[in-house]
């Protein structure tokens, strides 16, 4: 059943009247006969808001889990708004509100020509540019993506010194750029002016973070990695390049496992008696039809033989790596636990990138699919799936963990 936005029993509730009149960038119902912006109930005093968007049900679980983690963990006073897709159920909404969140339905912006499936919904992000132009009191928005979790307090980047766009590096792409999972914004018409112009002229394979860092890229205020790590580093028991701190060095004596034995290969052709002279002096121009066949499976046998005996090398030489791969993940494992678990004390927000998102594996399955890896990366699962089970609508039954 979904929501019908038209009544204010609960005080998040808001009616769908934000439009638009010009593009067709903007929500799908509920617009007014003039076409112009209606203001929303400016609810609470702080000029700062989070702003989480949802898609799909395992997103909107993930803000609800964000969002009871501001209010309940680190006890923000200011205001959360979401931005949802107008097929999220009721059943989310309502928990949206009742934890005090300003829920406002919208279309996505499209991408160009339906690029992508995966990342078809993705540009609703951006609408949060424009959210002074509904709440007029709203000076700046730190827009999260649903896809991670938030493990310390972000109230004081609200304090940052004031640019249009402040992100976090996206240090595992190299020199790419900055992240668009974390953007704190300072809003202004100016500055939607230009996002509206972008996403009407977006190009093809163009997403997210590369219209922010194309439109943003030269004066983006570029913030340290820890306010968005992939989970991956416990993954593969890595050190984010952001880290500032000695890796613990390795011992000297250690070495991966040795490499297997070759396997045997299989016996040799054997060379037809009629062909063994031609074939010794490469005369075979002059054979009989009936050698020329004979040849022609000869030569057919040893290229299958060779082939054999590369892929059987090949096979022997994946094993080993990835045995190879495996000693070193264990090694980094024990060395780098203790440092590990430091930094994860340092991360602000932890995106989920590695195996799957939370909501696509039971704890179990995490575990025997990562055997080697830190144990901190297990437990954010774990985190994310208890907190599931207790919140989100058939949690209990839909992520147990």
């Amino acid at each position: 059943m979904q929501h019908q936005y038209n009544d204010f029993s609960c005080p998040g509730h808001i009616t769908p009247q934000i439009t638009h009149n010009d593009t067709n960038v903007g929500p799908v119902q509920g617009l007014t006969p003039e076409g112009n912006i209606t203001t929303l109930p400016d609810f609470g005093p702080s000029p700062y808001a989070y702003v989480f968007y949802a898609t799909e049900a395992e997103y909107a679980c993930s803000v609800l889990i964000n969002i009871d983690r501001l209010n309940n963990v680190f006890h923000t006073n200011h205001r959360i708004i979401v931005l949802v897709k107008p097929i999220i159920s009721s059943e989310y909404l309502t928990r949206f509100t009742a934890q005090n969140a300003t829920v406002i339905p919208y279309e996505p912006p499209p991408l160009y020509d339906d690029d992508v499936p995966y990342y078809a919904d993705v540009l609703l992000k951006l609408v949060g540019f424009r959210l002074h132009q509904y709440i007029p009191s709203l000076r700046r928005v730190l827009i999260l993506d649903s896809d991670q979790i938030i493990l310390q307090s972000l109230d004081h980047v609200f304090l940052l010194p004031a640019v249009d766009l402040a992100a976090p590096r996206a240090y595992w792409q190299g020199s790419f750029g900055f992240t668009s999972a974390f953007l704190l914004v300072s809003l202004s018409d100016r500055l939607w002016g230009r996002m509206e112009l972008a996403l009407q002229t977006i190009k093809h394979d163009t997403f997210d973070m590369d219209l922010l860092n194309k439109m943003f890229g030269e004066t983006t205020m570029v913030l340290p990695g820890d306010y968005c790590t992939l989970n991956s580093e416990w993954e593969t028991n890595s050190i984010p390049k952001w880290w500032q701190g000695s890796e613990p060095p390795r011992d000297s004596s250690w070495k991966p496992s040795r490499k297997l034995p070759p396997t045997p290969d299989p016996p040799p052709i054997g060379v037809p008696h009629s062909l063994k002279g031609p074939l010794s002096t490469n005369s075979t121009r002059n054979l009989s039809e009936a050698d020329q066949v004979l040849l022609s499976e000869y030569r057919n046998a040893t290229a299958r033989r060779e082939m054999m005996i590369q892929a059987a090398r090949d096979a022997v030489e994946e094993v080993h790596k990835e045995q190879v791969w495996k000693d070193e993940l264990k090694e980094r494992g024990k060395r780098l636990s203790a440092t590990l678990e430091d930094i994860y004390k340092d991360v602000k927000v932890m995106h989920y990138t590695a195996l799957a998102k939370p909501w696509q594996k039971y704890l179990e399955e995490v575990k025997k699919a990562r055997p080697d890896a830190h144990p901190l990366f297990a437990k954010g699962f774990e985190v994310w799936r208890v907190k599931a089970a207790e919140i989100c609508p058939w949690g209990e039954e839909e992520y147990v963990v």
